[in-house]
């Protein structure tokens, strides 16, 4: 039987999703040891911090990185994966940077993993941002799979709003707070730095979206980029209980 994670398992609780990048390098993620925690991708990197769930929408960082994604650490976590297309590769889905979905075979001995198929509305992937890589394209396609789970889309920004966030509303929680999200391209682990923002990056689309299921999407992030978000310091949040 597959795994799979279960609906509204914590009901109008809070959340912290926890991005990669930079600024969790400045951040006491101990603080979040008492709290349900859903990160990213390459977050095991970290050398202390492990979540209750991880996400990762993109098969080629599955392939790249698969021993630092699977790994004992998760043992009594849940992995979230994106792994497969119900589009049969029609768009970006093989080979666009940062959306492959054509997906890899597991290790059977991870039994801990929910899995996810790509789909988009429209029945296709392609150009989710404008070739200047300043604005997000086609956020009208932007979706969650709250009856089932089990498809994702590709048109938000970011593994955050693509999967974790769905994932967070899919479990019940009524408040999502954000860490690590600071529009970067730097990651907390990265030896080379690159400058800039990655300006198509927002949370409009999916504020829309959380507003039908009456779910507070928060930044606690101290680079407080994400001005469409209402700011709240960590500590503050931290200390309301």
């Amino acid at each position: 039987m597959e795994y799979t994670v279960e609906k509204n398992l914590f009901k109008n609780r809070r959340c912290f999703i926890v991005g990669t990048a930079e600024s969790l390098n400045d951040i006491d993620l101990s603080l979040l040891n008492d709290e349900i925690t859903i990160s990213i991708n390459l977050i095991l990197k970290h050398s202390t911090f492990v979540p209750n769930y991880l996400c990762v929408a993109d098969t080629t960082v599955m392939e790249h990185n698969y021993n630092t994604i699977f790994n004992d650490k998760m043992k009594d976590g849940t992995y979230v994966i994106g792994n497969g297309c119900l589009m049969t590769g029609r768009g970006n889905c093989i080979d666009g940077k940062g959306s492959t979905c054509r997906g890899i075979k597991l290790d059977s001995k991870y039994k801990n993993v929910h899995t996810l198929n790509h789909q988009e509305k429209s029945g296709i992937f392609d150009n989710h941002v404008t070739r200047d890589r300043l604005t997000l394209l086609k956020t009208d396609e932007y979706y969650i799979d709250i009856d089932n789970f089990a498809t994702f889309t590709s048109y938000g920004g970011s593994t955050v709003d693509n999967l974790a966030i769905p994932l967070a509303v899919y479990l019940g929680f009524k408040e999502i707070y954000l860490l690590g999200c600071d529009g970067g391209w730097n990651h907390f682990y990265d030896d080379v730095q690159k400058q800039g923002k990655r300006d198509w990056i927002n949370y409009k689309h999916v504020i829309k979206e959380l507003d039908l299921y009456g779910v507070k999407l928060l930044n606690c992030d101290y680079t407080n980029y994400f001005k469409e978000l209402d700011y709240v310091k960590l500590e503050d949040v931290l200390n309301e209980f």
